[in-house]
């Protein structure tokens, strides 16, 4: 039952010091949030409409702005997205939140109320791609099943990034990166030889998913 110290754990927290040092350093002016002002690339042209929440879908809507596409993404009203909440900060901001929200712009829209799906329904022709990453159900609870968001926008390619998939006995349960490194096997084989489980210091059941 000894479990060595994998060498994926040395590297992913070697990356994950280096990035940290290097995004202390990160201080967006205004014009860094221009679209006019980010790296072009050969998604350049791509429209994304990113509704998700956190890390994984997120994370996927910030390759495609690294290259080149145009992602806005929608927060809630107020509480914006939970990721701005999290440690550690530099400056009062969210360093993840830099990290993995970067290249993008920014609005609020609230698809619990009425008012929020009608404006979101006359948007959708403008995007080419939309991200979420809510519960199984959840969007076509509030009116918006891949037959409306289809009959809204034709062409429209949409990533569900969801816990387990969208069929299946466990479809309509949640799920966070934690969950599936236990279950996979990868927080057994990390950490000390006689130590209990262990979680990575980086997500990486998010950036995979």
């Amino acid at each position: 039952n000894n479990r060595p110290l994998p060498k994926l754990l040395i590297i992913t927290c070697l990356i994950g010091a280096l990035a940290y040092y290097s995004l202390l350093k990160l201080r967006p002016t205004s014009a860094y949030f221009r679209r006019h002002d980010f790296m072009s690339g050969p998604l350049e042209g791509i429209r994304v409409l990113d509704i998700a929440t956190i890390l994984a879908a997120p994370l996927a809507g910030t390759l495609m702005a690294d290259f080149g596409a145009d992602v806005v993404k929608a927060e809630l009203p107020g509480t914006g997205d939970g990721l701005r909440n999290f440690p550690p900060f530099k400056d009062g901001k969210s360093v993840w939140w830099k990290a993995a929200n970067r290249n993008k712009r920014f609005m609020t829209l609230d698809l619990r109320k009425p008012e929020g799906v009608e404006l979101f329904l006359k948007m959708l022709p403008q995007f080419d791609v939309l991200l979420e990453n809510f519960r199984t159900g959840t969007l076509a609870k509030w009116g918006l099943d891949k037959e409306t968001l289809w009959k809204a926008n034709p062409n429209l390619i949409i990533l569900r990034a969801t816990a387990f998939g969208q069929t299946g006995p466990y479809a309509t349960k949640p799920g966070f990166a934690r969950i599936f490194e236990a279950m996979s096997g990868l927080a057994y084989i990390t950490g000390e030889p006689d130590g209990s489980p262990m979680h990575n210091g980086y997500p990486i059941g998010d950036a995979i998913g």
